[in-house]
């Protein structure tokens, strides 16, 4: 900070250079991250996983499930009650999982939760939760593991999980007997999958549901009591909702010990080919790397094929670029999941509650996910060689001493036995925030010089005036030099000599006055819109405004979907999701015509102010991508990825013709990353993929209609499970979005 408060510093060497070399610089960080991250499917610049948790013992479990019978009999009777009884609804048959719990001797025990939908206006959906504990033998229930299954119905879209829930069963026939558990077992089967997930975590906890509705990843954890807006007290137009908790997850009537970790199963069939190993939880949260290391290498031992996005166990590349493609690949379907910030599994929600979790999803040859290369060769895995893993891992689990603390909680797979590490790939989105902070810094140098260049231009009028005489000055200092030469020679002439000096100590004064007001003539001054000038001065309270302003429409729009509901179902008798699409369309239309006009209404921004606005945001948006980052790497990434271009182009425009060549196409840039427009294009993209014979316009419909769905899902899921996706686009992208559309089209007048 001292070279950049040095009246000196213009002449330091390294602002010199920064001036000539910032732009290929930041260009140079920001093809440097891009290739960091492609060069870390390499094997060179990954690593081979390894267990840091030696109470794991692995290797030591020696397999004993002999149920396999039980368990094919469990699968037919479920599928026949579901067929007798519930073929034409989507209830889950409570009373059959019941009974055939209390069978097997467990502790039985149904949770019933309650969900008052955000959006529907008054909808409410009801759930039953069915769960069983097998205590331990061995310890007084102070620590469990969860063993987990979500109950599809027939008519639903997904894959059933009939064959899940009846191996969950026959392990529970297999482990009642067993006298080596130090663990409690609950065995659970939610209704409505991760909504009876997330309702049985927060019952389990204590959470109740008299806490008021947060936007934020705090979701049931948000403080009962906290102060918060009452808009019905102002008016019944502003009385769209109570703000309430909308999910009353309702009260656990048994309960076991701290949870160390769970396993959620999504088997349909008996038969399948391979496991998918999914990973991804709540906001890109993932599970300890030791869990998912146990589940592979137990997948290895039973001789079960198992897989990873697109790694596959099964296939050996002896080819490097194949194997290097196939791992970026793998990483880039990794990225792609954990950009939403959606759990792909009911495993996804037990990571907030520091509970390690992870789904094994059964998959075949016609899997919906798609064909992976060389499946048919494989041999199918029945119910014995599923059920074989399972208890591996619950028996390692078993040996845990204490929670899992080692290992690495930030990592991205390249393969299903390679990893890399958070200090491996910090470095790319490290390379992306440098690019925007060295932009920043060569702004701020700009307008340092700026500075020293108008104090260059005024001290020459002060030069210059000090020469200055006033009119008859000459004459005067002449006469009073020669009469008081006189004035020694004739007597009398004392009084005389008194005067003239009088006066010359007068002109004195008036010469140092008129120099003064000179110096002020001449100073740089502007011009407000009332005529009067002021003085160049940076205005910190105008800028500050203009950010806490911007700041305040993104909150607003962040609290906007529910309003916008409410309007569209009294008003216009609409569905929330075309309610809050269109809405936020026209609120991104009402933000974009606006909002270059604030800085207009604050007096106007000159070049320095609109300067200091642009060092402002991009500071700004690099701390935002490294602190998002930190949590969640592959939403930082993309989000660096795609604004870090934006932030390099656009700055501020001057009134010459040379700006105004370049405007149109940085403005049609700027639009197109318009956080609303973004996601309609991508799903636009999306949908052209998966249906390539569809003309334009059905793209567009289709498109369309995926990106309400998205909107929707994103809104809803930052009320019910605390989804961040929704809340840092509307209240850290959109902000910054529009202090860029500000820059772009504001024209200041160029400096000498």
């Amino acid at each position: 900070m001292g070279l950049l408060s040095d009246p000196e510093y213009g002449s330091v060497k390294w602002v010199k250079v920064l001036k000539k070399v910032h732009g290929p610089l930041c260009f140079l960080c920001y093809i440097g991250a891009l290739v960091w991250f492609v060069m870390l499917g390499n094997r060179e610049f990954n690593n081979e996983t390894y267990f840091s948790e030696n109470a794991l013992l692995p290797g030591l479990v020696t397999n004993e499930f002999n149920a396999e019978q039980a368990a094919k009999q469990f699968y037919n009777e479920l599928n026949q009650e579901l067929d007798d009884k519930y073929y034409d609804t989507d209830d889950m048959p409570v009373p059959w999982l019941v009974a055939k719990m209390s069978q097997l001797h467990l502790e039985v025990y149904t949770h019933n939760f309650t969900l008052n939908y955000p959006m529907g206006q008054g909808q409410v959906y009801k759930g039953t939760n069915v769960y069983g504990i097998l205590r331990a033998p061995r310890t007084s229930s102070l620590e469990a593991l969860v063993v987990t299954a979500p109950f599809r119905s027939i008519s639903s879209h997904q894959k059933g999980t009939t064959a899940g829930i009846a191996l969950m069963l026959a392990f529970a026939q297999f482990a009642r007997p067993q006298k080596y558990w130090a663990k409690d077992l609950i065995f659970l089967i939610t209704e409505h999958e991760q909504l009876g997930m997330q309702a049985w975590l927060e019952a389990y906890h204590g959470l109740h549901n008299d806490a008021e509705t947060f936007y934020t990843s705090l979701g049931g954890f948000w403080k009962p009591g906290t102060p918060s807006w009452d808009f019905g007290k102002i008016g019944s137009v502003f009385n769209w909702g109570d703000h309430k908790k909308c999910l009353d997850p309702g009260k656990l009537k048994g309960r076991s010990g701290s949870i160390q970790a769970a396993i959620n199963l999504e088997f349909h069939v008996p038969n399948i080919k391979y496991i998918e190993v999914k990973v991804e939880g709540l906001n890109g949260q993932l599970p300890n790397l030791d869990l998912v290391n146990l589940v592979h290498k137990l997948c290895v031992k039973s001789g079960i094929h198992h897989s990873y996005k697109n790694s596959y166990s099964w296939i050996r590349n002896r080819n490097k670029m194949d194997d290097w493609m196939n791992s970026v690949w793998t990483m880039l379907g990794m990225v792609s999941t954990q950009i939403a910030g959606v759990p792909n599994g009911n495993h996804g929600l037990f990571h907030r509650f520091g509970i390690e979790a992870v789904t094994l999803e059964g998959r075949d040859a016609n899997d919906p996910a798609g064909t992976p290369p060389k499946v048919n060769a494989l041999t199918s895995a029945n119910f014995f060689r599923l059920a074989v893993p399972l208890e591996s891992v619950l028996r390692s689990l078993n040996n845990l001493l204490e929670r899992f603390h080692q290992s690495y909680f930030f990592y991205l797979l390249a393969a299903t036995n390679r990893f890399i590490s958070i200090g491996q790939y910090m470095p790319c989105l490290c390379l992306l925030c440098v690019a925007m902070l060295v932009r920043a810094l060569s702004l701020w140098v700009t307008i340092q010089q700026d500075g020293d260049d108008e104090n260059t231009h005024t001290d020459k009028p002060k030069r210059k005036n000090s020469d200055t005489k006033l009119p008859g000055e000459d004459k005067i200092e002449e006469t009073t030099d020669s009469e008081l030469k006189d004035s020694t020679e004739v007597p009398g002439l004392e009084k005389k000599e008194e005067s003239l000096k009088k006066e010359n100590q007068e002109l004195r004064q008036r010469k140092k006055v008129v120099t003064e007001e000179n110096i002020k003539e001449t100073t740089p001054k502007k011009q407000n819109k009332t005529g009067q000038k002021e003085d160049t001065n940076l205005r910190i309270v105008n800028i500050g405004a203009n950010y806490l302003l911007v700041h305040l429409i993104g909150y607003g729009v962040m609290n906007s979907p529910e309003l916008l509901s409410y309007i569209g179902a009294k008003y216009y008798d609409q569905p929330s999701e075309l309610s809050v699409y269109y809405g936020l369309i026209a609120l991104s239309l009402l933000v974009t015509v606006s909002t270059p006009f604030i800085p207009r209404i604050l007096s106007g921004f000159n070049r320095d102010e609109m300067t200091l606005t642009n060092i402002l945001l991009l500071v700004e948006l690099a701390t935002a991508c490294l602190a998002v980052g930190m949590h969640n790497f592959s939403l930082g990434l993309v989000i660096a990825v795609v604004y870090t271009p934006l932030a390099l182009v656009v700055g501020v425009v001057g009134s010459g013709k040379k700006s105004a060549i370049l405007l149109f196409p940085k403005r049609l840039l700027c639009l197109l990353l318009q956080p609303l427009c973004i996601i309609s294009l991508c799903m636009i993209s999306y949908s052209h993929v998966l249906f390539p014979e569809e003309n334009i316009f059905e793209m567009i419909s289709r498109g369309k209609d995926a990106a309400m769905q998205a909107t929707m899902f994103s809104i809803v899921d930052s009320l019910i499970y605390g989804n961040w996706l929704f809340n840092v686009t509307t209240s850290i992208i959109f902000p910054t979005w529009i202090l860029f559309w500000q820059i772009i089209c504001n024209r200041v007048e160029d400096t000498v």
